[in-house]
């Protein structure tokens, strides 16, 4: 790369998408741009992302409060993206009943920085939450989210029951309609946040992976075009931010673990989905065109998977 370009399957609990009668019918964009109804039926409008779409920022080392601090710095600050009064909506990934060492979820200590960002900026409440496979108070204990984040006031829970989500209708080829996370829809800012690490069906995780974690029936994306439905279902509802925890993670034996486990000491951020995974799957080594949600997702339109056409910073 130039140097110029551096300036400085498991109990899923299945249910048919196709359900009907099971919520609210709403149309999906394909931006951030969306509105919400107040209580006196005004719609009001919540702010697509701020940051630069152009920017790809790579924080490095091992403290977990400054790897955050540095990539929101980088990025313009928090206060560019979470307003007083916002209600913010984290998709970390504790799916598996793995601690923290073990390196399968998003490192705890790296969320619960995040959610005191937000709320020192005004956030009116930050909710951190997943989908996990299975022993969802087991996920949520043994992999440090729940202490960590309730610790600097913010709440974790697991979505775990139907009534955490609505159907509709994503105008997609392989995803027409799904049930999906009410708490994502109402949210004024969204903030995708996995771990990089080893997946047996799509070689890797990333944060377009990650969103299978707020739909009610994962299962319907395995018995379809897995690849596909991923990149229709970020086209859905992209997020306002992707914030990528690679300080470490498993190489193999994934999604559940235990694994080999690599450092690469980072943490990625940036509002292009697309570039965010492209640039994380080589981290892992593995080539953006093997991944076939990159590629996919490239296809709708959603980013760019040449990342090294982005400004990088090193920070």
């Amino acid at each position: 790369m130039d140097r110029r370009q551096f300036i400085s399957g498991i109990g899923y609990g299945l249910v048919s998408l196709g359900l009907a009668g099971c919520g609210l019918n709403l149309s999906g964009k394909s931006d951030n741009s969306h509105t919400q109804n107040t209580p006196n039926n005004q719609a009001t409008p919540v702010a697509a992302s701020v940051y630069d779409r152009g920017k790809l920022i790579i924080s490095e080392g091992t403290d977990p409060s400054a790897l955050i601090e540095k990539g929101f710095t980088a990025l313009g600050g928090i206060g560019a993206l979470v307003h007083k009064g916002s209600t913010v909506v984290l998709k970390p990934n504790f799916s598996v009943p793995r601690k923290p060492e073990e390196a399968a979820t998003t490192n705890p200590q790296l969320v619960a920085a995040v959610v005191k960002q937000c709320l020192a900026a005004g956030a009116k409440e930050v909710k951190v939450i997943d989908y996990p496979f299975q022993s969802p108070p087991v996920c949520l204990t043994n992999s440090g989210i729940k202490e960590a984040v309730e610790s600097v006031g913010g709440k974790a829970y697991a979505i775990n029951a139907q009534s955490f989500y609505t159907q509709v209708d994503t105008g997609g080829k392989i995803l027409k309609t799904i049930l999906f996370s009410k708490d994502v829809l109402s949210a004024d800012v969204f903030i995708n946040f996995p771990i990089l690490k080893h997946h047996s069906m799509t070689k890797v995780t990333l944060g377009m992976k990650n969103m299978m974690g707020i739909v009610w029936d994962r299962g319907y994306f395995h018995r379809t075009d897995l690849m596909q439905g991923i990149a229709e279902l970020t086209a859905f509802r992209k997020p306002h931010l992707t914030i990528v925890d690679a300080t470490r993670g498993i190489t193999d034996n994934g999604p559940t673990g235990p694994g080999t486990i690599r450092e690469w000491n980072q943490v990625i951020f940036g509002v292009d989905p697309v570039a965010v995974d492209a640039y994380a799957a080589t981290l892992f080594g593995v080539k953006p065109a093997e991944i076939g949600y990159i590629t996919a997702a490239a296809g709708l339109g959603l980013g760019e998977t040449n990342w090294e056409k982005l400004t990088v910073l090193k920070v």
